[in-house]
């Protein structure tokens, strides 16, 4: 389409009423057949934990787990379960289906979950046995009892925040989902990586949290149609 504007440009009835049409007509043609997402840009990075971590002692067991559980760091230093997001942006996107907590061998699964206001998450129990599910926080309130395996439970979360989850029954159990009222975010992976695309082109306040180690902050300008690097190093602690 762009090298059809071109020839029509080097024509020589570039000025005549036909070729004024003609002209009109190519680029309402562009401006419906490119997306807005050509215009737009990708966040990514890494976060890092810096310095020494170290579990505290005289933990029990299920407090133990429970603290292996909430900070994994790579060999390379990288970051699991950390969500990035950027303050600021809207967007008018769907709302994810099929979004799934499942409880299985004690364990909540996955163990960090961002999402956006509005989406609705499936509690699931995959065990054979009864989990009794606990939040209490400012972004929601609540009490699930999956008595059996299978047993299933549909939770909206409509107000943005953080919730924390835990099984009454089984200490070790831990999860935390966060409720965005921005559509761009992510969270790390094994490796500590992140990648945010489809973003307009401006100045944010990009946030990285995480349940153990806090949160962080940078500003940062974003150009139209390029990626951005944006590395996190955040201080290692006793927790």
């Amino acid at each position: 389409m762009i090298r059809l504007l071109l020839m029509v440009l080097r024509s020589p009835m570039r000025n005549s009423w036909v070729f004024l049409h003609f002209t009109i007509f190519i680029l309402l043609s562009i401006c419906l057949i490119e997306p807005p997402s050509v215009l737009s840009a990708t966040l990514a990075g890494k976060v890092e934990v810096i310095g020494e971590y170290s579990i505290k002692p005289r933990k029990n067991l299920e407090e133990r787990i429970k603290a292996e559980r909430s900070l994994v760091v790579s060999g390379g230093g990288g970051l699991k379960n950390a969500v990035v997001f950027i303050r600021g942006p809207k967007a008018n996107n769907s709302l994810p289906k099929g979004t799934v907590i499942d409880q299985r061998n004690k364990t909540f699964l996955p163990h960090v979950l961002p999402i956006p206001v509005g989406a609705t998450v499936t509690f699931k129990n995959s065990d054979p046995f009864v989990h009794r599910i606990i939040a209490d926080s400012e972004a929601k309130r609540l009490r699930m009892e999956f008595a059996y395996e299978g047993a299933a439970m549909e939770v909206t979360f409509d107000k943005p925040g953080i919730v924390e989850l835990w099984c009454d029954d089984h200490k070790r159990m831990q999860t935390w989902v966060l409720v965005m009222d921005t559509p761009f975010f992510a969270i790390t992976d094994e490796e500590g990586y992140y990648n945010i695309p489809n973003l307009p082109g401006g100045k944010y306040t990009v946030e990285v949290w995480h349940e153990t180690l806090g949160a962080e902050s940078q500003e940062i300008e974003i150009k139209e149609r390029e990626n951005t690097w944006l590395e996190f190093r955040i201080p290692g602690k006793e927790f």
